[in-house]
């Protein structure tokens, strides 16, 4: 019975604890870690992974201005596609310029990488309801597997590492948050004295086993804003003579663009241009431009008020007014005089002449009036 006991205790003892689960198991030995070197500019120095034949151009590329350059060949300033497409190629890697540590996960970085579609307005980035957002992270699980002080031989189980990435928008401020926790076990061995009746031995026995856990959290911010795109501008044929259409163009959205026939009317409150972000890896976005500028062609700017604009233009049912916003575009079409449901916003028109017409053919009646009385006059006068 006393055997059987002290079995029992002796397995209680030295029963040793299993690792928990985690779902990664790479780690970095402390004496191997090195820390991560700024990598080459992904356009100067190395964009073969992408548009190959223009980057055949970029071994010679080593300003700013150069690479200004390569994007506005590289990318067309009004696709989303190509700056989607090289955004996905980029090989984001260990080194990034603010990174976090901790005793075992180093180098540890999340950004908000890019958004698809996006535009980049002073600080903000615009988004509609079809945006996706694309993080990007890493970090190093490193583990010193020097012996301990004090034990005669430790035994390392790396039982591994967890991470995740989470996003929250509080106020139109979308933070990217990477949570990791990690943990290894060291089973340790102490040095023990046996001695029995022959004599006594030093054995180097299990001690312990110690569980070494680490966690960090780190995190990235952008204020965003959804646009909603709703049109607004409208444009309405308000009087028509001589061949000749008056029509008033609401042009409440930002960029409008009126054409009836050859004529054209353009608003223009912003353009584009490309802006490349977290260098050296270069993610790309549209960036808005104020520009604020209207330009005519074939017609005449009768009236302006405000965001309405009265023109005067050579008349054509083929006629459109187009509104672009940061995502989407809509066309309106029609200036049919005899149809008018094919418009937007269409008043009643009354063809005819205008009053000027009118005055000028009263004076030219009252004119002859005056001649013919003249004509009498002088030949009455001779007979008086």
């Amino acid at each position: 019975m006393k055997e059987l006991l002290l079995l029992l205790l002796c397995g209680i003892a030295f029963a040793v604890p299993a690792c928990p689960y985690y779902q990664n198991k790479d780690y970095v030995e402390a004496s191997k870690y090195v820390q991560p070197s700024k990598p080459a500019d992904t356009i100067l120095q190395y964009c073969n992974f992408n548009f190959d034949p223009i980057c055949i151009l970029a071994n010679a590329f080593n300003t700013t201005e150069d690479k200004k350059l390569f994007i506005a060949e590289a990318i067309g300033n009004n696709s989303y596609e190509n700056i989607f497409q090289w955004n996905q190629k980029i090989p984001f890697g260990k080194w990034f310029n603010v990174t976090k540590n901790s005793k075992n996960i180093k180098d540890a970085w999340v950004s908000l990488a890019y958004f698809s579609p996006s535009v980049y307005d002073n600080g903000t980035y615009l988004l509609n309801s079809t945006s996706k957002i694309f993080t990007k992270e890493n970090f190093t699980f490193v583990v010193d597997t020097r012996k301990l002080g004090g034990d005669c031989n430790d035994n390392f189980r790396i039982c591994g590492y967890d991470y995740s990435v989470s996003t929250k928008n509080i106020s139109s401020n979308l933070t990217a948050i990477l949570s990791v926790k990690s943990e290894y076990l060291v089973d340790r061995y102490h040095l023990v004295t046996h001695c029995d009746l022959t004599g006594c031995w030093v054995t180097c026995d299990y001690y312990r086993t110690d569980s070494f856990k680490d966690s960090i959290s780190v995190s990235d911010s952008k204020k965003i804003k959804y646009e909603n795109f709703t049109v607004k501008s409208n444009y309405s044929v308000v009087d028509y003579y001589n061949g000749l259409a008056e029509v008033l163009i609401n042009a409440n959205n930002s960029n409008v663009y009126f054409q009836i026939g050859n004529s054209t009317f353009d608003k223009t409150n912003y353009t584009y241009r490309i802006r490349y972000e977290l260098e050296p890896y270069n993610v790309l976005v549209k960036e808005l431009i104020p520009v604020n500028k209207t330009s005519e062609y074939g017609l005449s700017i009768l009236e302006r008020n405000n965001f309405a604009f009265r023109i005067l233009a050579p008349y054509s049912p083929n006629c459109s007014l187009t509104i672009q916003g940061h995502f989407n575009s809509k066309t309106i079409s029609g200036c049919n005089l005899s149809n008018l449901g094919n418009s937007t916003n269409f008043e009643k028109v009354e063809i005819k002449q205008p009053a000027f017409f009118d005055s000028l053919l009263s004076l030219t009646e009252l004119g002859i009036i005056f001649y013919i009385l003249y004509q009498i006059g002088k030949n009455v006068m001779p007979h008086a």
